[in-house]
């Protein structure tokens, strides 16, 4: 590959993930919450105290808050900005993989790799949206890797396996400090595992604390420093949010035990038709040049799918790291097996997949007018849709055409018509998602979010304290200043009190919350004042 073919990869790559990034707004719930972290940190100067509308948010830990502030003091408070940090690890995991995949096997596998990794739809869409999850993602991706080339080395003399050991407790520590345990607890149970099934015993207690401490130390420099100034109060608040996505299914977000195996064929797309091949000829991957890092990487696999089958809580991005692994062995499996493209089969299911994805996004205005209309939203209040809001199926369709007529020229022995089927698939879904998000996307989000705030804008002229009871938005949080009474949420200081008091309230709640409000609390009057969607604003006075 010429010296300039990375840089100008990476050029693209940023640009098209850049493209539409703050074309609309932040999606509730998570995307809000964590740009009202982000906001609070900015607005207060605490660093190193986490809070959403003025109370303790200890979910998470701050790292992505941290990074999303130094984008917002370069280019101003936005959602722009608050997504820069998924970008940045987009950047980040697509070096790292074209120079491990060299490193491991030739620069054009390295690529390759990159290549499939980067445009599959999940990692794809958290790339480019303020979610946690693809940062979380690179820093164990770098510690396993750092760990893998510390075996590697572990033989050799000291400063050369040093490095290895000191960056995969540094970058596990940074992946702590962005989700939480498991930032470190995938990388040692890899490594563990696979020591266990080589019959390795054997731990170099130098090498041992030197990981010890470079993680500890990393951790201290947010968990102690908060200890010191607040106390305990992260900690017992972590662990108990950490036991209920364990043992609880939040928000009715729930699933069969095999939902992150069904996530997995769909958010692997554009390259899912890749799996039932992969799968045909696992033996390959027993083969010596990379049997140790393929073990690593089913390790990897297996774990992540395990324990998010256990937790009840099921969200997509949850098992998104899997997707790390998925994209070395189909990776592989493009450049050891090419017969595979070659295949008529599997040009057609490549084609039959793509075509019906792009058709079903060629006429989402379409679904989504049906899909509004069927609920009873009267047609004045539904998006208007026009011909470009159509146009990301198009990108999409074009793409997959293109793929599929290199997979024809590589079947008549042309070796530039693999490259132009991973080029232009690689293009397509970037400008595929980059479209969707400057099109039809903000139509969508605006519909489903912005009746929220035209009820909190309506409380706030009021003048009264603004309560949500029994419903919870974070939108507000973000694009409002104004502070909200919280009543029956789990995440946050119950604030029913105010019920009690001879205050008047604005309340916003869930329609089928008016009932119980008028029956539990009948020392106070309940007045619709407007309603968006389901969801009620009431006035409330003392009688």
């Amino acid at each position: 590959m010429r010296n300039w073919f990375l840089p100008l990869t990476i050029l693209i790559y940023l640009g098209l993930l850049l493209f539409g990034l703050g074309s609309f707004s932040l999606i509730d719930w998570d995307e809000n919450i964590y740009g009202a972290a982000s906001k609070s940190m900015l607005e207060t100067g605490e660093y190193f105290r986490i809070q959403v509308n003025g109370q303790p948010f200890s979910e998470k830990p701050p790292f992505f808050f941290w990074v999303a502030n130094l984008f917002y003091k370069v280019f101003g408070l936005s959602e722009f900005s608050t997504r820069l940090p998924s970008v940045f690890s987009g950047i980040l995991s697509f070096l790292i993989l074209v120079r491990f995949g060299s490193l491991l096997h030739s620069k054009r596998f390295g690529y390759v790799w990159a290549f499939l990794y980067s445009a599959s739809l999940l990692p794809l869409l958290l790339s480019r949206t303020a979610y946690i999850d693809h940062l979380f993602n690179t820093f164990i991706l770098a510690s396993i890797l750092s760990l893998y080339l510390y075996e590697t080395k572990e033989k050799g003399d000291f400063q050369s396996r040093a490095i290895w050991i000191l960056s995969a407790g540094f970058f596990g520590g940074i992946a702590v400090l962005t989700k939480g345990p498991l930032g470190l607890a995938i990388p040692l149970f890899v490594f563990g595992a696979n020591r266990l099934l080589d019959r390795n015993f054997k731990i170099r207690i130098f090498d041992f604390i030197l990981f010890v401490v470079v993680s500890i130390a990393v951790l201290s420099f947010y968990y102690l420093t908060n200890f010191i100034l607040y106390g305990n109060e992260f900690l017992i608040q972590f662990f108990d949010f950490q036991k209920k996505l364990l043992t609880k299914s939040l928000e009715s977000h729930t699933g069969p035990w095999f939902y992150h195996f069904i996530v997995m064929f769909i958010g692997f797309f554009p390259w899912t038709v890749f799996l039932f091949p992969g799968a045909k000829n696992w033996r390959m991957f027993t083969n010596p040049k990379i049997s140790r890092i393929s073990r690593y990487f089913i390790i990897w696999l297996g774990v992540v799918l395990l324990i998010f089958s256990i937790v009840q809580t099921k969200l997509p991005h949850y098992s998104s790291s899997i997707y790390f692994p998925l994209s070395f062995f189909i990776s592989y499996l493009i450049l050891e097996k090419p017969e595979i493209l070659k295949s008529k089969t599997f040009a057609f299911f490549f084609l039959g997949i793509g075509l019906i994805i792009g058709l079903i996004f060629l006429l989402l205005p379409q679904i989504s007018e049906y899909s509004s209309s069927t609920m009873g939203v009267g047609k004045e209040l539904l998006p208007v849709f026009n011909f470009w809001d159509s146009s990301s199926g198009l990108v999409l369709i074009i793409g997959i055409l293109i793929g599929f007529i290199g997979l024809q020229q590589f079947k008549k022995g042309k070796e530039e018509g693999k490259d132009l089927f991973l080029a232009s698939t690689w293009i397509s879904m970037l400008i595929f998602v980059g479209v969707l998000s400057s099109t039809i996307t903000p139509k969508i989000i605006s519909f489903l979010q912005d009746g929220n705030l035209r009820l909190y804008d309506k409380a706030e002229i009021s003048g009264n304290r603004i309560v949500y009871y029994k419903y919870l938005s974070f939108y507000p949080m973000f694009y409002r200043e104004k502070k909200i009474y919280l009543m029956g949420s789990y995440k946050f200081k119950d604030e029913t009190f105010l019920l009690d008091s001879n205050e008047r309230l604005s309340i916003i709640c869930n329609r089928n919350s008016v009932l119980e409000l008028v029956l539990t609390h009948p020392q106070r009057n309940f007045q619709e004042v407007a309603a968006e969607s389901g969801i009620v604003l009431l006035d409330s006075s003392p009688k």
